[in-house]
């Protein structure tokens, strides 16, 4: 099995520096703490006064003491969307797990290798979600993530048809237009398919 790594030009503006509310952590996090609760509740197997008291004190604990960063959302959610992109998921799924099974029964030893993706956006929020789907297919793992330049390193299988490597990096990449066509505002799709054209 060989591993090749390779590196497009990274090129892009750095991300803004974070302002404002941006910078400070909300102290009190309901939805955290009530998400914290129902875990620890489903922890114990048991509905009580007491489980429940102890499970708000947990989160209250971890929320306080471990406050998740906020996320600068400014999209809109378009159920349409979404649900093509859950097909597609459901469909690269398949496609994916019939590919490993091919290349793990088959006579023949696939060439990996190690690829950098330069995503077109700059939010966190979009970055988890493309990583999430695309590590969520047999064959590919995310081995990196670089906030600070929104690229992704990925472990691919089967590179070894002519531009298998090219492939791999604009399937990722329509991944993420997917996601910011389904949840993303205008601007954004706009600097997706902006970027997409140049």
């Amino acid at each position: 099995m060989t591993t090749e790594t390779t590196q497009p030009d990274a090129g892009g503006p750095a991300p803004p520096a974070p302002t404002g509310p941006q910078k400070r952590r909300r102290a009190f996090q309901p939805r955290a703490v009530i998400a914290v609760t129902v875990a620890w509740l489903l922890l114990w197997d048991r509905l009580s006064w007491g489980n429940l008291l102890n499970g708000i004190l947990v989160g209250l604990f971890v929320t306080l003491a471990f406050p998740l960063p906020s996320i600068e959302y400014t999209g809109t959610f378009r159920p349409h969307r979404v649900l093509l992109i859950v097909v597609r998921f459901l469909a690269d799924l398949v496609a994916s797990s019939l590919q490993v099974m091919r290349l793990a029964l088959g006579p023949r030893r696939p060439r990996n290798a190690v690829i950098e993706v330069q995503l077109r956006t700059r939010s966190d929020f979009y970055l988890t979600l493309t990583a999430e789907l695309v590590a969520l297919v047999p064959g590919t793992v995310v081995v990196d993530a670089r906030r600070s330049r929104s690229v992704l390193y990925l472990h691919v299988l089967d590179v070894d048809k002519p531009g298998g490597i090219e492939r791999q990096r604009q399937h990722v990449l329509e991944i993420e237009e997917r996601v910011v066509r389904a949840l993303g505002s205008r601007e954004e799709i706009a600097a997706v398919c902006a970027k997409e054209d140049s």
